[in-house]
């Protein structure tokens, strides 16, 4: 068995539409100056009315796996997470396994928000060294265009949202150098309200899941405590990078990269003033594409390495909070 894993290729897809926070001014009463003010953001993509999460994550896959140098049907297992699916039920990856044709292969659903990338590589990592599976696919893909609710609850987090698909194959390692060096989940579900989407639900008090008292109340869409959201953010984030140095035994100075989930700039520059990051070691493109939840860090570690800021060789460490809370770091030599 191995002794350890190692991400073998990454690849990502985002849809032509370019949309601009003067677009955005159009769906909702908003500005440009209060959008970049408080989140950084200047423009994101939409996909199209027809595009699911999961054809945006067909896209990512393809790519991963030809940079990992294999073919679709070397992957022994799926696993995808998403907070935008195709559909209620069944989970979003069975849409996309036929898509991808990887019956009768094993899918696996996660929901861990936008720390979703770092509970996949964990999972294959665990799986890669017990020896049960040699090639894991792991897939983000949001569409959260189609969940924007820009009435005065919920504008706060819908001038936020961008779509995307980010994808990483992680397989066995061929040396000591070259692996997923550790990763470190945490949740705390005491503040799963702060950030969440009522219905549809079994958890309303009454029999149905969803009414249209649901819909005209705005359950629906997503509801979100904003300073409970960024404080506990930046406390999740920070911990996390610390966990991730100190279970390791290393310093800043030994990380080549950083790469944080793409919350909100304004968030960023917090998590990197209060742990001291280096500025021109933190991997940043949240003003370009907005919030992508679980898909922007698979993007992120993609364009850094297309970008020639991740080289081989290099110490990356990953880190993201989300919803639930959830929040989770990894360290990676590449």
């Amino acid at each position: 068995m191995p002794i350890a894993s190692r991400i073998m290729g990454t690849g990502h897809h985002l849809p032509e539409k370019v949309v601009t926070n003067f677009d955005i001014m159009k769906m909702m009463e908003t500005t440009d100056e209060f959008i970049v003010s408080r989140t950084g953001v200047r423009q994101r993509r939409h996909a199209e009315a027809d595009v699911s999460a999961s054809d945006l994550a067909v896209q990512a896959c393809c790519a991963a796996v030809a940079d990992a140098g294999i073919d679709m049907s070397d992957i022994d297992l799926l696993i995808m997470n998403t907070i935008t699916p195709d559909h209620a039920d069944p989970g979003c990856g069975f849409f996309l396994q036929a898509k991808l044709n990887l019956m009768p292969k094993p899918v696996l659903d996660i929901k861990e928000q936008c720390a979703g990338l770092i509970y996949g590589m964990s999972i294959a990592d665990h799986f890669i060294r017990a020896g049960t599976y040699k090639h894991i696919l792991i897939v983000c893909s949001e569409t959260l265009s189609k969940r924007i609710d820009g009435s005065y609850e919920g504008r706060n987090i819908a001038i936020l949202l961008g779509d995307g698909a980010g994808a990483a194959v992680v397989g066995p390692a061929e040396n000591a150098e070259t692996r997923i060096v550790s990763t470190h989940l945490h949740a705390d579900g005491s503040g799963a309200k702060a950030l969440y989407t009522a219905a549809p639900g079994s958890g309303l008090g009454k029999m149905s899941m969803l009414d249209k008292n649901d819909i005209d109340a705005g359950r629906i869409h997503f509801r979100m405590d904003g300073k409970a959201v960024f404080e506990n953010g930046v406390a999740g984030m920070s911990r996390g990078i610390c966990e991730c140095l100190e279970a390791n035994g290393l310093a800043l100075d030994d990380i080549d990269v950083f790469i944080p989930h793409q919350a909100n700039l304004r968030m960023l520059e917090a998590i990197i003033e209060r742990v001291g990051l280096p500025m021109e070691k933190v991997f940043v493109n949240v003003q370009d594409y907005g919030n992508m939840a679980s898909a922007c860090l698979p993007i992120a570690l993609d364009q850094a390495r297309k970008k020639g800021m991740v080289k081989p060789g290099s110490l990356v460490l990953l880190v993201g909070f989300g919803s639930g809370f959830v929040w989770a770091s990894a360290l990676v030599r590449m």
